[in-house]
């Protein structure tokens, strides 16, 4: 009878402790889905990025074709990685810049060593995106300090 008794008077408290905890519950479940909605975009920007990258054979016109696909897809790398991964990023662009804009033709064994150094920076790239557990990236201070850079 005692408990009864206080398990009434208390009722509104025990609600009360349980609605907190189904809200804390449903903040982490809708957090965890989020962090696995964007670990799906890094998946299929992985994807894509592979797809543009098997078709490079050594040729100068691939490079640029590759480099115009990473461009218009700069805006998913910047949000999608942090500082610290956006290096094998800017790695790779820098690898297909000096590749296109190399003046002298490239004969076949350089050819398979600019295949073979693509894929690796490539894999890097994977790697990064495969091994990010973090959320989307707000670099607010690096965006203000490319703004001042460009002024």
């Amino acid at each position: 009878m005692v408990i009864i008794k206080f398990l009434q008077q208390n009722a509104e408290w025990m609600c009360a402790i349980a609605i907190v905890f189904f809200t804390a519950v449903q903040c982490w479940l809708v957090h965890q889905q989020n962090m696995q909605n964007i670990k799906i975009k890094r998946l299929e920007l992985a994807n894509k990025l592979d797809s543009v990258c098997s078709k490079f054979l050594g040729e100068k016109s691939e490079a640029t074709e590759i480099l115009i696909w990473l461009n218009e897809n700069a805006s998913n790398f910047v949000f999608l990685l942090r500082k610290e991964d956006r290096v094998a990023y800017k790695k790779l662009l820098l690898f297909l810049m000096n590749y296109r804009n190399n003046p002298a033709e490239y004969s076949s064994p350089q050819k398979v060593e600019a295949i073979q150094n693509l894929f690796n920076l490539l894999s890097e790239l994977d790697s990064a995106f495969g091994n990010a557990n973090y959320g989307f990236v707000n670099d607010k201070s690096e965006l203000q300090k490319s703004d001042n850079n460009v002024l």
